[in-house]
């Protein structure tokens, strides 16, 4: 990739390891570099609105890494909202999304209320069914606060657990929950290394919104993912695609700004006040994430053995001299 293009890769997954999201961040770039070895991922797209109306673009992203598209998607909505109020982009043709929160914080952090989803190949199990069908299909709502405040950052998968969680727990050799993930026979298990299909969140309502992420950012791009892939004799291989929607509010155009932040504040407040139910304190969404980043800032990321002895090979395979001895 351009030198620019590979900064903005790594922005995100660096954010997801700097909150501690290890299964989001640099863990990813064995299996980046093996999409771009293969062509799934393409490093000179030629990312594109084509449809353009004045509060709501389509913006194909050409097989590119999926950071770049949500970056120029997210500019897209940044830009037309300060002038529409609200705006929308949905971007097809993309790959890894990455850890949606990234993308949401950044139109928080304009003043705007943002919102994200992704829609991806068939990875976690619909509800009642036996194999996977469905994208774990990410959410993220990102609020920004008053000054001196992070943002309200929630963001969530619609499986029960990442595939990126489960690799780590198979890397660990630690049993998972029994409401994880299927096997490779369509039964719940309890050891990682059988674990194949991750379940939906809350049963048919995590699997009934990662199946409306797919009619929103799929079907409305003319991109399906999941009826192709599905329909695919054999179960053979289908190239990893994915889309997403995001939205931003300009929040100065809705109501006083004044007003705004005086009524978050209050609500975070009403929130932070709530007796404990244990040893932990009630936080807000994004605030574990935010500590952890501050932790890890200063004195940089502690990463998994796993994810260290995946790079060390990474880089010896590509000549690229590792960070640490």
């Amino acid at each position: 990739m351009s030198a620019a293009d590979a900064a903005c890769v790594a922005d995100l997954l660096v954010w997801a390891d700097l909150r501690g999201v290890h299964s989001h961040g640099v863990s990813r770039l064995p299996q980046y570099a093996g999409w771009l070895a293969s062509g799934e991922m393409n490093p000179a797209p030629s990312i594109r609105t084509v449809v353009d109306l004045p509060a709501l673009q389509v913006i194909e992203g050409d097989r590119c890494a999926g950071a770049l598209g949500m970056r120029h998607a997210v500019d897209a909505v940044i830009e037309r909202a300060r002038s529409a109020g609200s705006s929308v982009a949905l971007l097809r043709a993309t790959t890894h999304t990455g850890a949606v929160g990234f993308h949401t914080e950044r139109i928080a952090r304009a003043g705007m209320l943002g919102v994200a989803a992704a829609a991806s190949v068939p990875l976690m199990a619909y509800h009642g069914a036996g194999r996977a069908a469905l994208g774990t299909a990410p959410l993220s709502i990102a609020a920004p606060r008053g000054d001196g405040h992070p943002p309200i950052v929630f963001d969530m998968a619609s499986a029960v657990v990442a595939m990126g969680k489960l690799r780590q727990a198979k890397a660990k050799g630690e049993p998972i929950p029994a409401d994880w993930a299927l096997d490779a026979h369509g039964q719940p298990t309890t050891d990682p290394a059988l674990a194949k299909v991750p379940l939906p969140v809350g049963g048919a309502k995590g699997s009934g919104l990662a199946l409306m992420f797919e009619v929103i950012a799929s079907l409305l791009t003319a991109n399906p993912i999941l009826a192709p892939a599905l329909a695919a004799a054999g179960g053979s291989k289908h190239p990893h695609v994915q889309n997403a929607f995001v939205m931003a509010l300009d929040i100065e155009r809705i109501v006083d700004p004044d007003v705004y932040r005086r009524d978050i504040e209050a609500l975070a407040a009403t929130i932070h006040a709530l007796p404990p139910n244990g040893a932990s304190p009630v936080l807000l969404p994004g605030e574990r994430g935010e500590a952890k980043r501050a932790a890890q800032a200063p004195a940089g990321i502690a990463l998994p053995a796993g994810v260290r002895r995946d790079l060390t090979a990474l880089a010896a395979s590509l000549r690229v001299p590792l960070p640490w001895a």
